[in-house]
């Protein structure tokens, strides 16, 4: 009763503290807090593609965000405008406090003179005509709110008639170029019909650039073309002509062709060369017995060749690779012609390499443990050589150690107290090419080559295909339970199509996990489980898998992210059974005298980001698997099943602490090893706002859980049903603290739990049994999606 009156009372105190806040009191006679825009409203126009993309760029060019702005916009802000009641309460202290609270807390406030409505008016009318809408006006008012010293902006954009394309000419241009021009007309950004558009027109002419110094000519530049525009010929059209100027030096419309190949290596700026090597045209410059890199190598990276014909697209490709490779701290290529006489089309070139330090040594402290959703410390040990064959290759040597204990809570049924430890290591190699059996490699690859020449746009991305080698070893020590060995290696394949798609293909990823050591109360768990004695028996994986990813992070201001992995395990051996007459069916077959897992899996990971400003931004996250197992095994391995909880899940809750369902553990202590399913599905939505400095915050809502596929007796409501989809959502809020430090982010996020899918005894939505057992704590490094 007491505690009801202090709340109440709080609440009152704070009530009053609100109403006595005045966002417009520092408000200077004659002027008005501007509160935002009304909406645009737009006029006699016809709906089309090109208009609605006009409309975007009147939305861009007259927005303006008031103080508090909710997500960036425009027309919305918040109720509560706590720093501009800061600057308002402060700005004209003289004490260091309220100077710290202005610094720290406050807000200028927005005026209506500052927002200037007529001048931006006038710079979106400028922008209406570079799409064609010559004749467009915009009006505008401003709208006085209920307090006289706040007011809206209201405009209206008369867009009018809309000017379209009625001929298109390329003009004085050298005949030479007929042919080239002719060949790629498809590929034209500009049609007769099409509305008249500056932002279009300018791309063509950089097309037409692009085309040409992908194709020789080195010395032109998309500047030495330029539009002229008739628009007086045919009413209400545009006549338009891309004329190359006149009196271009000769060496502009000339064809040239790469000469020698001069390759300097050193291991800094001022070092002098004396040994060198030379086959043909090409001559390596370097200190010591022989070339850093091997010359394949070196030619494998480099796009440019002696003899052939100067290609933009080739001089990005072999900074892109040289950058890639990162063995070098600074890269230089420079063409300079032969000689000087009005007939040289030869460009010598020169490659300056400055080679970066060989080895490189890191330690990474608390990153991943904190990120599991488990409390402890982990250290990872890494040494990276470089260039370890010469070929370019990166070989990196891990060690890693942790230590965990976990301070579970009765409402998710996580357990206390039980501490466990792991530690490893991993060997990598990393080739920066595609390395296939012998046989095969060189034929495939100079035909895949050639495809890729054809098929890849000339100025597009390109980024060189790797090769990894890994060999890994693993030991988890479950305090009570276990200690289990994981043994591991894989062969994988990446590869870039285009700045947007990745695919990564492991034909090859054997592990081997046994377990060391079992404890009674472990082997009493296995006897009541049936399916954990399936998938944490000692057994082969020989798994497939192929990722493909999608990215618009480097191109788009609202990018979207979207990844999926499917993969499968030991269908291959199985069928290698099948032929020597065993059923596909049947059941214990091995592989070195040991069971291997067979299934096949399937995850899709989706992030959609919507950026309000150059520093907030709203992150949306879909997270999608499933997996099937058959044949040989009636449960996947224990590793591969999916799980919900910890930082980068449902943060409400700790890792593999909700689900299967509705299945709730009867024993607390089991619960990081039973909450495990055969499904997934995880939903995220997560604000982002700035708040000061490299300080940014967090507000979030986390749904998700697991299922099984089929009944199990000893999990009670853990099959997946369809009718209980929803009702079976794990639901979690919370907010977070972000610290960007430059290199990583580092974040702090207080998950708080709203809903669990089981039975706690507890009516209604809010189904938590206590606040303090519905909530969890993080410490992770990266964000979470």
């Amino acid at each position: 009763m007491r505690r009801n009156k202090y709340s109440i009372g709080l609440l009152l105190m704070l009530s009053l503290l609100l109403s006595a806040c005045s966002s417009t009191s520092g408000i200077p006679e004659g002027e008005q807090l501007f509160t935002g825009l009304k909406k645009i409203e737009y006029t006699n126009y016809e709906k089309s593609e090109h208009a609605v993309a006009t409309q975007e760029e009147m939305e861009y060019a007259l927005a303006s965000a008031p103080n508090g702005a909710l997500f960036g916009s425009s027309y919305y802000r918040s109720p509560f405008q706590f720093r501009l009641w800061v600057w308002n309460a402060f700005s004209k202290s003289e004490s260091k406090f309220g100077k710290w609270m202005v610094r720290a807390f406050g807000s200028q406030p927005k005026l209506m003179s500052r927002v200037n409505p007529e001048l931006r008016a006038l710079v979106a009318e400028s922008q209406l005509k570079k799409f064609g809408y010559f004749n467009g006006k915009i009006a505008h008012s401003i709208i006085t709110q209920d307090n006289p010293k706040k007011a809206k902006v209201a405009y209206t954009v008369n867009m009018g008639h809309l000017w379209t394309l009625d001929s298109i000419q390329y003009v004085n241009f050298p005949p030479s170029t007929d042919s080239l021009m002719r060949s790629h007309e498809p590929e034209r950004l500009i049609r007769r019909g099409d509305p008249f558009s500056v932002p279009k027109l300018e791309a063509e002419r950089q097309r037409v650039g692009m085309l040409f110094r992908d194709n020789g000519y080195y010395y032109y530049k998309p500047g030495d073309a330029s539009y002229l525009a008739d628009t007086v010929n045919v009413p209400g059209k545009v006549q338009v002509r891309l004329q190359m100027a006149d009196s271009l030096e000769p060496r502009v419309t000339r064809k040239w062709y790469i000469g020698t190949l001069k390759v300097n290596y050193r291991r800094s700026f001022m070092e002098q060369l004396g040994d060198s090597i030379r086959r043909r045209r090409i001559s390596v410059h370097f200190n010591g017995r022989r070339p850093p890199l091997r010359m394949g190598a070196l030619l494998h990276d480099v796009k440019l060749r002696p003899g052939r014909l100067y290609s933009y697209a080739n001089e990005q490709a072999t900074n892109a690779n040289l950058l890639n490779t990162g063995l070098y701290s600074y890269t230089s290529l420079q063409f300079v012609p032969r000689d000087s006489s009005l007939t040289c089309d030869t460009l010598d070139m020169r490659l300056d390499l400055v080679l970066d330090k060989p080895y490189d040594f890191y330690i990474e402290a608390n990153a991943k443990g904190k990120t599991t959703g488990r409390l402890g410390p982990e250290l990872v040990l890494g040494l990276t050589k470089r260039n370890a064959l010469r070929g370019g290759e990166k070989l990196d040597i891990k060690l890693n150690g942790s230590y965990e204990w976990t301070t579970g809570h009765h409402a998710e049924g996580s357990s206390s107290g039980i501490n466990s430890y792991e530690y490893g290591g991993s060997v990598s190699l990393l080739f920066p090419r595609l390395v296939t059996p012998q046989s095969l490699f060189r034929s495939w690859q100079r035909n895949l080559s050639r495809r890729q020449r054809a098929r890849r746009p000339r100025h597009e991305f390109y980024q060189t295909p790797t090769t990894t080698l890994k060999a890994s070893m693993q030991i988890l020590n479950r305090a009570s339970y276990f200690k289990r060995h994981v043994i591991s290696g894989e062969l994988t394949y990446d590869y870039w199509t285009s700045a947007r798609s990745h695919h990564s293909f492991s034909p090859l990823t054997l592990s081997y996990q046994y377990m060391h050591s079992r404890t009674a109360e472990f082997l009493q768990l296995l006897e009541q489980n049936p399916y954990l004695s399936v998938s944490m028996r000692d057994q082969f994986v020989p798994k497939m898998s192929y990722t493909y990813t999608y990215s618009t992070a480097a191109t788009s201001r609202n990018p979207i992210t979207w990844s999926s992995t499917v993969s499968e395990a030991g269908n291959v051996l199985a069928a290698s059974y099948a032929l020597f007459g065993e059923k596909w069916s049947a059941k214990d077959k091995t592989m070195f005298k040991n069971p291997f897992a067979q299934f096949f899996k399937v995850e899709t990971d989706f992030t959609k980001e919507w950026r309000f400003s150059e520093r907030s931004s709203l992150v949306g996250h879909l997270a999608a698997g499933a997996i099937f197992s058959y044949g040989n095994a009636a449960q996947p391995p224990y590793y591969e099943q999916f799980y919900i909880g910890g930082a980068n899940s449902v943060r409400a809750f700790n890792v593999r602490s909700v689900g299967p369902g509705k299945y709730f553990p009867s024993n607390s202590k089991l619960s990081y090893i039973e909450q495990i399913g055969d499904l997934k599905f995880q939903a995220n939505l997560e604000y982002r706002p700035h708040l000061f400095g490299s300080l940014y915050g967090a507000l979030f809502l986390d749904a998700g859980n697991v299922w099984s596929m089929h009944s199990d007796d000893t999990r009670q409501g853990a099959k997946f049903e369809a009718k209980s989809f929803l009702r079976q959502m794990a639901l979690g809020t919370g907010v977070g603290l972000r610290y960007d430090v430059g290199m990583f982010v580092v974040r702090l996020d207080w998950g708080i739990g709203l809903h669990v899918p089981y039975d706690t005894g507890k009516g209604g939505f809010y189904n938590i049994p206590s606040f303090r057992d519905g909530q969890s704590l993080h410490l992770a490094v990266g964000y979470p999606f």
